[in-house]
C-alpha cells in the first residue's frame, strides 16, 4: 500500500488519505495481489537489548 498510495504524495485532508487508501484495496490490490506472496519471506533479525 505504501508504494502505491503513501509514498512521496501530499494529502490536503484525512479524507483524501481515506479515500485513497479505500481506493487502493478496492481497486490495485485485486491487481496486484498475487504478486504479494513472493515478498513474504523468513527472514527475520533477532535484536539484542542494549546494555
Amino acid at each position: 500500500m505504501n508504494e502505491h498510495v503513501r509514498n512521496n504524495k501530499y494529502f490536503s485532508s484525512a479524507q483524501e488519505f481515506r479515500e485513497q487508501i479505500d481506493q487502493f484495496f478496492e481497486s490495485k490490490l485485486p491487481e496486484i495481489g498475487d504478486s504479494l506472496s513472493s515478498r513474504i519471506n523468513d527472514n527475520f533479525q533477532k535484536l539484542t537489548p542494549a546494555s
